[in-house]
């Protein structure tokens, strides 16, 4: 048996291919939407993707179920209760499906979605008993998934569906059983995911909270304590992926436009989001671009920022940079992209067109301008990170509020220069973005964000 962990950045997600190799034949278990991935591994060892499993009907990036077996003839095999649109073979809990002679078999375990499927593999020559679970994102290490994200009205009777997946669905497994997540540390589908490869049945039993003796009162509470906001994307996402993603293929790549060409179409409705680092950015932008800087958080916070009805315009540091970052707005199915602004900034400039520029201040700076009484900070951060230390005097409003719904001009606290201060920052640069593009031009970042703050004086967060 061969079974191949394949991580993506900055959705954290984790898929796999498992493959007999005697067979020849290969299963992935959730893929992303870009699938050269998967298909250079089974081509590396040779082997050919036959299966396609998905888990759930996925609320953090499009699915690359329709796309892997357009590209490799596999067959998609998914929950019943998921009603997925697409075609695919409906699997129903202890439904068996064999890959060669590995056996894959299908355990309902609802809680984060209703039609969530974990998948028990057993290899014969391992034994006849399951060595792997493939657990989606109903279980990853140290954490359970998140059931809040179908709403409201929804996540009483989720809760107490995670509460069974759990007790009656997991526990009685051994202690050995090695557990497959679908996420890593940094998915905002749990609160604390851990960022180990795997785990397992015995380790969760003993470390995990939601695994704890409890009525379902006290899991409950337990669970959705401090629960982040989710991303405002997931809900588009969830409808995208039940009724299938377009193929790659038929998507159309953007151009590289003139700055002519891009004020035009932004002055039609066209949002310009502006990749470039948060120095870059607050040196001098377009005027009313929003900030998603490109790497880690590029994702997470593109997917706050940016409607999926209307245009966007890339402004990068290098040309070169964008199919990357087009690549990175499909995953979670930004198809609208018109393309981006040939020659960066540079070229808008030299056609004599004028930049905004986005205030910084230093840490130092800021702590005398406090000391003089000048200005108020906002830390835009989690609640969990305000918690855990903050600026005596700070006010805290979470950067994805500010970004949440941009449009409606979201409001900063009145009377004084706002500083805004975040870990690093880039959460601060995005809400700066936002407030200047609703009017505010008396926000400044803090460059470096509480990182620096405290590497400046290190008892400073109270």
């Amino acid at each position: 048996m061969l079974l191949e962990r394949i991580y993506t950045p900055g959705l954290a997600q984790i898929a796999y291919l498992v493959a007999d190799e005697c067979a020849r034949v290969a299963a992935v278990i959730d893929p992303r939407r870009d699938v050269a991935v998967y298909m250079d591994a089974a081509r590396a060892a040779n082997l050919r993707i036959t299966h396609v499993f998905e888990t759930h009907v996925h609320a953090d990036f499009v699915s690359g179920a329709r796309e892997l077996a357009a590209a490799s003839g596999a067959t998609i095999y998914a929950g019943r209760l998921g009603a997925t649109a697409f075609t695919h073979t409906p699997l129903d809990d202890g439904d068996e499906v064999m890959v060669g002679e590995l056996r894959v078999t299908a355990l309902w375990t609802p809680g984060h979605t209703p039609e969530h499927l974990a998948y028990l593999l057993t290899d014969p020559t391992l034994g006849q008993q399951p060595s792997a679970l493939f657990s989606g994102d109903l279980l990853f290490v140290g954490e359970v998934g998140r059931p809040d994200l179908l709403g409201a009205a929804h996540t009483d009777s989720l809760v107490n569906q995670l509460y069974d997946s759990i007790f009656q669905r997991l526990m009685p497994f051994p202690d050995e059983l090695v557990v497959y997540p679908g996420h890593g540390a940094g998915s905002s589908c749990g609160k604390r995911i851990g960022d180990a490869a795997s785990t397992t049945i015995g380790q969760e039993k003993r470390f995990n909270y939601a695994f704890q003796p409890r009525d379902r009162a006290a899991f409950r509470a337990a669970l959705m304590t401090d629960m982040p906001s989710a991303p405002t994307y997931y809900p588009t996402l969830k409808r995208v992926n039940k009724a299938g993603p377009a193929l790659l293929a038929q998507l159309p790549d953007g151009a590289a436009l003139t700055p002519d060409d891009v004020a035009a179409r932004a002055a039609a409705g066209a949002l310009v989001i502006d990749t470039r680092d948060t120095d870059a950015f607050s040196a001098g932008h377009l005027p009313g671009a929003l900030f998603a800087g490109l790497g880690p958080n590029f994702l997470a916070w593109v997917g706050w920022l940016a409607p999926y009805d209307r245009e966007l315009i890339l402004t990068l540091e290098d040309d070169a940079l964008y199919a990357t970052a087009l690549n990175e707005l499909r995953r979670i199915g930004l198809d609208r992209v018109g393309g981006y602004l040939a020659g960066g900034v540079d070229a808008w400039q030299a056609g004599g067109r004028a930049l905004e520029r986005q205030a910084q201040i230093d840490a130092r700076e800021l702590r005398a301008r406090l000391a003089r009484h000048e200005l108020r900070v906002l830390d835009v951060r989690g609640a969990d990170e305000w918690r855990g230390g903050h600026i005596a005097g700070a006010e805290h409003r979470f950067a994805g509020d500010f970004a949440r719904d941009w449009e409606s001009a979201p409001s900063a606290p009145n009377g004084q220069p706002v500083a805004l201060i975040c870990g690093s920052g880039y959460r601060s640069t995005v809400a700066a973005s936002v407030l200047a593009r609703a009017g505010r031009c008396d926000v400044l970042s803090v460059r470096g964000g509480m990182d620096a703050w405290q590497a400046d004086d290190p008892e400073s967060a109270s």
